[in-house]
C-alpha cells in the first residue's frame, strides 16, 4: 500500500518545524557555549582567559570582576553585550558609568569601529544606531537593546534586565543602590513563559561589576568579598576573579617592555603600579 501523500500545507508545516527546531537547537547550544558563538556568529578570534570570562559573563547572576590595564576589559565587554543582546531577544542591556564618553566608546569605538565591521551576520542583527551627545544606543531586530547612561539621579526611569557598571569603583554605592540597581525591576519575558508548564523558566537579571583595583577601605572591595563568598556557594551563580598585567603580557596584548620602561621611570609609583597593573 502506498503512503498517503502530504497536501502542501502539511509539508509546509514539516519543513517549518524542523527549521524551528534546528534553530532551538543551535540557539540552546550557543547559550551553553557562548564563546563558540562569538568565535562562530560574530567572528571573533577571543584569548583564551577571554572565553573563560565570557562564559562566566553569560552565566552568572552576578560577576564581578577586576582587571589590570592592558586586559582589554571595554573589548570583552562590548563583546558580552552584543552576545546578550542577539542570543536573549528582546534584553535590555544598560551600561551605567560616571563619565558618559567611558561608557559610549564601549558602543562607538568597540561595537561599531572593531566588532560591527567584521561581523556580517552582527550586521544583520542590528535595526539602528542612535550614538551621539544626547542618546547612545543600539537597537536590534530582536527588540534587544544595549544603551548607555550615567550614573545620576537624573537616569532615574530607565529600565534594564542586564546591568553593566563600568568601572564600578568610581560610582557612589548609594547612587548605585537607589538609582542603578532599581533598573532591575523587570524581567526578560519570552513568550513560552506564558505557558503555565514554562512558568518556572522565569529568569533571574544580572549584575555585572566591571573594574581596577582599588583600596580595601572602599566599599568595591567589600562588593568583590561578597561576590566571592556567594561564588563559592553551589546553591548560587556568582563569579569573581582578577587578573594581573601579567596575563596581558602573556596573550600577547601588552608588551613586557612597554611594563619595564613604566617601572624604571623617575615617577614611578609601587602603590598605583600594584593596584591599576597587578590588580591589587
Amino acid at each position: 500500500m502506498s503512503e498517503k501523500k502530504l497536501t502542501d500545507k502539511e509539508i509546509a508545516n514539516t519543513k517549518s518545524e524542523k527549521i524551528m527546531n534546528a534553530v532551538a537547537w543551535r540557539c540552546g547550544m550557543y547559550r551553553r557555549n557562548p564563546q563558540r558563538f562569538a568565535k562562530e556568529y560574530l567572528n571573533l578570534s577571543l584569548k583564551p582567559f577571554q572565553q573563560i570570562l565570557l562564559y562566566w559573563m553569560i552565566r552568572s547572576n552576578g560577576f564581578a570582576f577586576v582587571a589590570a590595564r592592558g586586559l582589554g576589559k571595554s573589548f570583552l565587554t562590548a563583546v558580552y553585550c552584543c552576545v546578550q543582546a542577539i542570543l536573549y531577544p528582546s534584553s535590555k542591556i544598560v551600561i551605567a558609568c560616571k563619565v558618559r564618553s567611558q561608557s559610549i566608546n564601549i558602543l562607538d569605538e568597540k561595537i561599531m569601529k572593531e566588532i560591527y565591521p567584521n561581523s556580517p551576520l552582527l550586521r544583520s542583527e542590528i535595526k539602528k544606531v542612535d550614538i551621539n551627545n544626547q542618546k547612545a544606543e543600539i537597537l536590534f531586530k530582536n527588540g534587544s537593546y544595549i544603551k548607555v547612561v550615567t550614573a545620576t539621579d537624573s537616569s532615574r526611569g530607565s529600565r534594564a534586565n542586564c546591568l553593566v557598571l563600568d568601572e564600578y569603583r568610581l560610582l557612589d554605592e548609594d547612587t548605585i543602590n537607589t538609582i542603578l540597581r532599581k533598573f532591575l525591576n523587570i524581567v526578560r519575558h519570552p513568550g513560552y513563559l506564558d505557558k503555565p508548564q514554562y512558568r518556572h523558566l522565569a529568569e533571574r537579571n544580572k549584575e555585572l561589576y566591571l573594574s581596577s583595583a582599588w583600596f580595601q577601605n572602599h566599599w568595591s572591595y567589600e562588593k568583590c568579598k561578597d561576590y566571592f563568598i556567594k561564588m563559592v556557594d553551589p546553591t548560587k551563580r556568582y563569579f569573581c576573579c582578577s587578573f594581573s598585567y601579567q596575563m596581558a603580557v602573556k596573550e600577547g596584548l601588552l608588551l613586557k617592555e612597554a611594563v619595564e620602561d613604566e617601572m624604571s621611570e623617575s615617577g614611578f609609583s609601587d602603590l598605583k603600579f600594584q593596584m591599576e597593573m597587578c590588580a591589587q
